[in-house]
């Protein structure tokens, strides 16, 4: 018999899972899995949980559900277990873009049903300094919105919360100052916003296309000081479609796996990774690992945005 290790967050989003535990650990058995549960019991856990689940050599698959924090974290715990053992994800999280991205959908015995008859594919993780993301790293502007927007609004609003919390706030943007290096090439300007991303979706609201998951490479956006509140305004459109901005140049897009971001003045400057707090300092090294974790994708999806 094959073996599952499910970690499962109880708590993400609207706590969801506890209704439909039985269910997706029904269609675990039923698919021909013995099943260990583990639900989480602190920040970290499941990286831990991970990590130790991945070496012992005991499971053909490490299952999770949660939010895409929880996704962060057992992703983490792949990467720190050296394996490739493929893994399962289940979201019940408010928004879930890494799900989103990968043609997972929402309802959740749905999606234990597609994750469980799907294909392996590898994917690209990304490091802050010492921190392991999955699709987002992002400083300046409005990232402060995904970890301060309360998680009773974003149960009601869903990606919406996100853009209501983000208006309330256009007026207290702030340049800064920085360098930042990608693949060599320079850029030394003001900048309000700059995201490293490896998803098709962002806060549920800004759609990127033409970018592949296992590339060895990051799509990089960077917003630079805005002259005026109305341009500043206009900024606001790229939490719909980034190509909804058209050209312009106070907006820098483009490709690379080595990004340094180097503060030119003494700031604190608000870094989200993954949609969660990452601490200020005046260094930042991003990498891509190329194709590190194995995810199981959903057939119907398996073809799309990858290089194999």
């Amino acid at each position: 018999m094959k073996h599952i290790y499910y970690i499962c967050n109880l708590q993400a989003g609207k706590a969801e899972l506890s209704a439909n535990l039985g269910t997706v650990i029904d269609l675990m058995t039923k698919a021909g899995y013995e099943v260990t549960v583990h639900p989480t019991q602190a920040p970290m856990d499941a990286v831990h949980r991970t990590t130790e689940a991945a070496r012992s050599g005991k499971y053909d698959h490490i299952f999770c559900s949660g939010g895409d924090g929880t996704l962060n974290e057992v992703m983490n715990g792949m990467m720190h277990s050296g394996t490739q053992i493929p893994l399962g994800y289940i979201p019940c999280g408010s928004v879930n873009d890494f799900a989103r991205s990968i043609g997972i959908p929402r309802e959740i015995p749905k999606a234990a049903e597609m994750v469980l008859s799907g294909v392996s594919r590898r994917f690209d993780m990304g490091t802050v300094n010492d921190r392991t993301f999955n699709y987002i790293a992002a400083f300046g502007a409005f990232t402060d919105v995904t970890y301060e927007t309360k998680q009773s609004v974003k149960n009601v609003f869903g990606p919406v919360a996100y853009i209501l919390n983000a208006a309330t706030k256009i007026a207290n943007i702030r340049p800064y100052p920085m360098r930042i290096t990608c693949d060599g090439q320079v850029f030394e300007d003001s900048f309000i916003f700059g995201m490293i991303t490896n998803s098709a979706s962002v806060g549920g609201v800004l759609d990127i296309s033409d970018f592949l998951f296992d590339d060895g490479a990051f799509e990089i956006t960077l917003l630079k000081q805005q002259d005026t509140l109305p341009d500043l305004r206009k900024m606001l459109s790229f939490l719909r479609d980034i190509h909804e901005i058209g050209e312009n140049d106070k907006i820098i897009c483009l490709r690379a796996s080595d990004i340094t971001v180097e503060l030119l003045q003494d700031a604190n400057v608000p870094w989200t990774v993954d949609g969660e707090y990452m601490q200020n300092t005046s260094h930042f090294h991003i990498v891509n690992h190329k194709q590190a974790v194995s995810l199981l994708v959903p057939r119907e999806y398996a073809g799309g945005c990858f290089t194999q």
